[in-house]
Protein backbone atom coordinates (compact mmCIF):
# COMPACT_ATOMS: atom_id res chain seq x y z
CA UNK A 1 0.00 0.00 0.00
CA UNK A 2 1.12 3.55 -0.73
CA UNK A 3 0.08 6.56 1.32
CA UNK A 4 0.78 10.00 -0.16
CA UNK A 5 0.20 13.31 1.59
CA UNK A 6 -0.76 15.58 -1.31
CA UNK A 7 -1.47 18.64 0.84
CA UNK A 8 -1.63 19.40 4.55
CA UNK A 9 -2.42 22.59 6.43
CA UNK A 10 -4.64 25.65 6.35
CA UNK A 11 -3.95 26.09 2.62
CA UNK A 12 -5.51 22.72 1.81
CA UNK A 13 -5.61 19.05 2.80
CA UNK A 14 -5.61 15.83 0.80
CA UNK A 15 -4.24 12.32 1.40
CA UNK A 16 -4.22 9.62 -1.30
CA UNK A 17 -4.09 5.92 -0.46
CA UNK A 18 -3.42 3.30 -3.14
CA UNK A 19 -3.64 -0.47 -2.92
CA UNK A 20 -3.01 -2.32 -6.15
CA UNK A 21 -5.32 -0.85 -8.79
CA UNK A 22 -7.58 0.74 -6.18
CA UNK A 23 -7.35 4.12 -4.50
CA UNK A 24 -9.26 6.28 -2.04
CA UNK A 25 -8.82 9.89 -0.99
CA UNK A 26 -9.20 11.60 2.36
CA UNK A 27 -10.37 15.22 1.98
CA UNK A 28 -9.96 17.44 -1.07
CA UNK A 29 -9.23 20.99 -0.03
CA UNK A 30 -7.11 21.96 -3.03
CA UNK A 31 -7.71 22.62 -6.71
CA UNK A 32 -7.60 19.82 -9.25
CA UNK A 33 -4.72 21.63 -10.94
CA UNK A 34 -2.67 21.75 -7.74
CA UNK A 35 -3.52 18.11 -7.06
CA UNK A 36 -2.10 17.09 -10.44
CA UNK A 37 1.04 19.16 -9.88
CA UNK A 38 1.60 17.73 -6.39
CA UNK A 39 1.01 14.18 -7.61
CA UNK A 40 3.59 14.70 -10.36
CA UNK A 41 6.04 16.00 -7.76
CA UNK A 42 5.75 12.63 -6.08
CA UNK A 43 6.25 10.81 -9.38
CA UNK A 44 2.78 9.34 -9.14
CA UNK A 45 -0.44 9.28 -11.14
CA UNK A 46 -4.11 8.58 -10.50
CA UNK A 47 -5.81 6.15 -12.86
CA UNK A 48 -9.03 5.72 -10.90
CA UNK A 49 -10.66 6.63 -7.63
CA UNK A 50 -12.97 4.35 -5.64
CA UNK A 51 -14.13 6.85 -3.01
CA UNK A 52 -13.53 10.15 -1.23
CA UNK A 53 -13.88 10.39 2.55
CA UNK A 54 -14.32 13.79 4.21
CA UNK A 55 -13.17 14.50 7.77
CA UNK A 56 -15.19 17.71 8.29
CA UNK A 57 -16.66 20.65 6.41
CA UNK A 58 -13.99 23.33 6.83
CA UNK A 59 -12.93 24.88 3.52
CA UNK A 60 -9.33 23.73 3.69
CA UNK A 61 -10.67 20.16 3.53
CA UNK A 62 -13.40 20.48 0.89
CA UNK A 63 -12.77 23.56 -1.28
CA UNK A 64 -11.94 21.54 -4.41
CA UNK A 65 -14.56 18.86 -3.90
CA UNK A 66 -17.36 20.30 -6.04
CA UNK A 67 -15.14 20.75 -9.08
CA UNK A 68 -13.56 17.33 -8.65
CA UNK A 69 -16.99 15.69 -8.50
CA UNK A 70 -17.70 17.01 -11.98
CA UNK A 71 -14.60 15.22 -13.26
CA UNK A 72 -14.95 11.86 -11.54
CA UNK A 73 -18.06 9.83 -10.74
CA UNK A 74 -16.98 8.79 -7.26
CA UNK A 75 -18.98 8.35 -4.03
CA UNK A 76 -18.23 10.92 -1.34
CA UNK A 77 -18.56 9.73 2.28
CA UNK A 78 -19.14 12.07 5.22
CA UNK A 79 -21.06 12.16 8.49
CA UNK A 80 -24.54 13.67 8.60
CA UNK A 81 -23.26 16.72 10.47
CA UNK A 82 -20.53 17.25 7.91
CA UNK A 83 -23.05 17.04 5.06
CA UNK A 84 -25.15 19.66 6.85
CA UNK A 85 -22.06 21.86 7.03
CA UNK A 86 -21.46 21.32 3.31
CA UNK A 87 -24.99 22.24 2.22
CA UNK A 88 -23.50 24.88 -0.09
CA UNK A 89 -21.82 22.18 -2.17
CA UNK A 90 -23.67 20.81 -5.18
CA UNK A 91 -22.61 17.19 -5.16
CA UNK A 92 -23.96 13.94 -6.50
CA UNK A 93 -23.09 10.57 -4.98
CA UNK A 94 -23.43 11.76 -1.39
CA UNK A 95 -23.11 8.92 1.12
CA UNK A 96 -23.76 9.35 4.83
CA UNK A 97 -21.53 7.44 7.20
CA UNK A 98 -21.67 7.23 10.97
CA UNK A 99 -18.71 7.27 13.32
CA UNK A 100 -17.90 3.67 14.15
CA UNK A 101 -19.26 2.26 10.88
CA UNK A 102 -16.92 0.25 8.69
CA UNK A 103 -17.04 0.87 4.95
CA UNK A 104 -15.56 -1.75 2.64
CA UNK A 105 -14.69 -0.45 -0.81
CA UNK A 106 -12.00 -1.23 -3.38
CA UNK A 107 -10.03 -3.51 -1.08
CA UNK A 108 -10.05 -0.93 1.73
CA UNK A 109 -11.89 -1.02 5.03
CA UNK A 110 -12.50 2.51 6.30
CA UNK A 111 -13.79 3.42 9.76
CA UNK A 112 -14.47 7.01 10.89
CA UNK A 113 -14.18 7.92 14.58
CA UNK A 114 -15.21 11.07 16.41
CA UNK A 115 -12.59 13.70 17.28
CA UNK A 116 -12.81 16.93 19.32
CA UNK A 117 -12.77 19.79 16.80
CA UNK A 118 -14.95 22.85 16.20
CA UNK A 119 -16.93 21.45 13.29
CA UNK A 120 -20.43 19.88 12.96
CA UNK A 121 -19.46 16.20 13.29
CA UNK A 122 -15.73 15.84 12.65
CA UNK A 123 -13.98 12.49 12.38
CA UNK A 124 -10.59 10.90 12.01
CA UNK A 125 -10.20 7.75 9.94
CA UNK A 126 -8.78 4.26 10.28
CA UNK A 127 -7.98 2.65 6.94
CA UNK A 128 -7.03 -0.99 6.57
CA UNK A 129 -5.76 -2.76 3.45
CA UNK A 130 -3.16 -5.42 2.69
CA UNK A 131 -3.01 -6.28 6.41
CA UNK A 132 -1.90 -2.75 7.21
CA UNK A 133 -3.63 -0.19 9.43
CA UNK A 134 -3.39 3.56 8.86
CA UNK A 135 -4.63 6.11 11.40
CA UNK A 136 -5.31 9.65 10.14
CA UNK A 137 -6.25 12.37 12.59
CA UNK A 138 -5.25 15.88 11.50
CA UNK A 139 -7.74 18.34 13.06
CA UNK A 140 -8.36 17.98 16.79
CA UNK A 141 -7.86 20.22 19.78
CA UNK A 142 -7.27 17.54 22.40
CA UNK A 143 -6.67 13.82 22.81
CA UNK A 144 -9.30 11.66 24.47
CA UNK A 145 -9.62 7.96 25.25
CA UNK A 146 -11.40 7.17 21.98
CA UNK A 147 -8.68 8.77 19.87
CA UNK A 148 -5.98 6.82 21.71
CA UNK A 149 -7.83 3.54 21.41
CA UNK A 150 -8.58 3.94 17.71
CA UNK A 151 -4.99 4.78 16.81
CA UNK A 152 -3.40 1.96 18.81
CA UNK A 153 -1.92 -0.79 16.68
CA UNK A 154 -1.48 1.38 13.59
CA UNK A 155 1.34 0.69 11.15
CA UNK A 156 1.33 4.34 10.06
CA UNK A 157 -0.19 7.42 11.70
CA UNK A 158 -0.74 10.88 10.25
CA UNK A 159 -1.27 13.21 13.21
CA UNK A 160 -1.72 16.92 13.67
CA UNK A 161 1.28 18.82 15.06
CA UNK A 162 -0.14 22.26 14.41
CA UNK A 163 1.58 24.78 16.63
CA UNK A 164 4.16 25.64 19.21
CA UNK A 165 2.19 27.27 22.07
CA UNK A 166 4.84 29.91 22.77
CA UNK A 167 5.02 30.98 19.14
CA UNK A 168 1.23 31.07 18.93
CA UNK A 169 0.78 33.20 22.07
CA UNK A 170 3.53 35.63 21.02
CA UNK A 171 2.36 35.75 17.41
CA UNK A 172 0.21 38.11 15.33
CA UNK A 173 -3.12 36.26 15.53
CA UNK A 174 -5.97 38.06 17.35
CA UNK A 175 -6.61 36.74 20.84
CA UNK A 176 -9.98 35.08 20.05
CA UNK A 177 -8.31 33.04 17.28
CA UNK A 178 -5.47 32.07 19.61
CA UNK A 179 -8.03 30.91 22.16
CA UNK A 180 -9.82 28.86 19.50
CA UNK A 181 -6.61 27.13 18.41
CA UNK A 182 -5.55 26.43 22.00
CA UNK A 183 -9.00 25.17 23.03
CA UNK A 184 -10.10 21.57 23.45
CA UNK A 185 -11.84 21.75 20.07
CA UNK A 186 -9.06 23.62 18.28
CA UNK A 187 -5.76 22.26 17.00
CA UNK A 188 -3.14 19.97 18.51
CA UNK A 189 0.18 21.41 19.70
CA UNK A 190 3.58 19.85 19.04
CA UNK A 191 3.77 18.71 22.65
CA UNK A 192 0.32 17.12 22.66
CA UNK A 193 1.09 15.33 19.40
CA UNK A 194 4.35 14.02 20.86
CA UNK A 195 2.50 12.80 23.95
CA UNK A 196 -0.02 10.94 21.82
CA UNK A 197 2.75 9.35 19.76
CA UNK A 198 4.44 8.15 22.93
CA UNK A 199 1.19 6.58 24.13
CA UNK A 200 0.39 4.71 20.91
CA UNK A 201 3.94 3.72 20.00
CA UNK A 202 4.47 -0.02 19.59
CA UNK A 203 7.03 -2.24 17.82
CA UNK A 204 4.89 -2.51 14.67
CA UNK A 205 4.60 1.26 14.12
CA UNK A 206 6.53 1.86 10.89
CA UNK A 207 6.20 5.61 10.51
CA UNK A 208 4.51 8.78 11.72
CA UNK A 209 3.72 11.89 9.72
CA UNK A 210 3.38 15.23 11.51
CA UNK A 211 0.67 17.13 9.65
CA UNK A 212 -1.24 20.43 9.54
CA UNK A 213 1.93 22.30 10.60
CA UNK A 214 1.22 26.03 10.90
CA UNK A 215 3.27 28.43 8.79
CA UNK A 216 2.85 31.23 11.35
CA UNK A 217 2.94 29.44 14.70
CA UNK A 218 5.31 26.55 14.13
CA UNK A 219 8.35 25.36 12.23
CA UNK A 220 9.11 21.90 10.81
CA UNK A 221 12.15 21.77 13.09
CA UNK A 222 10.12 22.44 16.25
CA UNK A 223 7.50 19.87 15.29
CA UNK A 224 10.14 17.25 14.53
CA UNK A 225 12.13 17.91 17.69
CA UNK A 226 9.06 17.58 19.92
CA UNK A 227 8.21 14.12 18.55
CA UNK A 228 11.74 12.85 17.99
CA UNK A 229 12.42 9.75 20.04
CA UNK A 230 8.75 8.88 20.55
CA UNK A 231 8.75 6.12 17.92
CA UNK A 232 10.31 2.65 18.01
CA UNK A 233 13.50 2.12 16.06
CA UNK A 234 13.77 2.17 13.06
CA UNK A 235 10.42 3.86 12.39
CA UNK A 236 10.47 6.98 10.22
CA UNK A 237 9.32 10.43 11.37
CA UNK A 238 8.19 12.87 8.67
CA UNK A 239 6.96 16.47 8.70
CA UNK A 240 4.59 17.87 6.06
CA UNK A 241 4.98 21.31 4.47
CA UNK A 242 2.08 23.43 3.27
CA UNK A 243 3.81 24.49 0.06
CA UNK A 244 4.88 21.09 -1.24
CA UNK A 245 3.75 17.49 -1.50
CA UNK A 246 4.90 14.62 0.63
CA UNK A 247 5.79 12.39 2.16
CA UNK A 248 4.81 9.34 0.10
CA UNK A 249 5.24 6.16 2.14
CA UNK A 250 5.16 2.58 0.92
CA UNK A 251 3.97 0.01 3.43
Amino acid sequence: MKVSVIASGSQGNCVLLKSGRHSIMLDFGISVRKFKIRLAELGDELNGLDAIFISHEHRDHVSGLEYLSRKVNTPVFATEGTWEGMAWLELENRVKVRAGDKVKIGGFEVQPFRVPHDAREPVGYLIEAEDRKIGICTDLGSVNHLVRERLKGSDLVILESNHDPQLLIAGKYPWPLKQRILGRDGHLSNQDCAGLLAEISHPGLCAAVLAHVSLDNNTPELAFEASRGKLPEPAGLYVTHQRKAGPAIEL
